[in-house]
């Protein structure tokens, strides 16, 4: 396991924890399925599914299509997970790219503030 990996699966968890704990997320989530790619452009990527507000099938490489995707290079992503760099900083210098809606695009705003 890379250390990009690793933090994937710390996130994964921070989220699982994040939900837990909120109800109001917990309800918002509970019947929605999203496939998500986390593309690091230098390499394989990683993905999952959130189905009804759980984390499943995480693994390397990319999913054939996804509601949401996320694009930076390897070291982008570790700068985003170590605070280095801020997500709107990343977003506004295009060194972090999404495709996804407007609504996924807040949802994962909860997520990880």
């Amino acid at each position: 396991m890379d250390e990009l990996e690793g933090q994937l699966k710390k996130a994964i968890e921070k989220f699982k924890a994040k939900i837990e704990e909120d109800a109001a997320l917990k309800a918002e989530l509970a019947e929605i399925t999203r496939n998500v790619i986390i593309d690091t452009t230098d390499n394989e990527g990683f993905s999952f599914i959130i189905e009804k507000g759980q984390v499943k099938d995480f693994k390397r490489g990319k999913l054939d299509s996804a509601e949401i995707t996320l694009h930076a290079t390897t070291a982008d992503f570790k700068a985003l997970f170590t605070g280095e760099l801020k997500p709107m900083k990343a977003w506004a210098t295009k060194r972090l790219k999404f495709d996804a809606s407007i609504d996924d695009v807040m949802r994962l705003k909860k997520l990880i503030s």
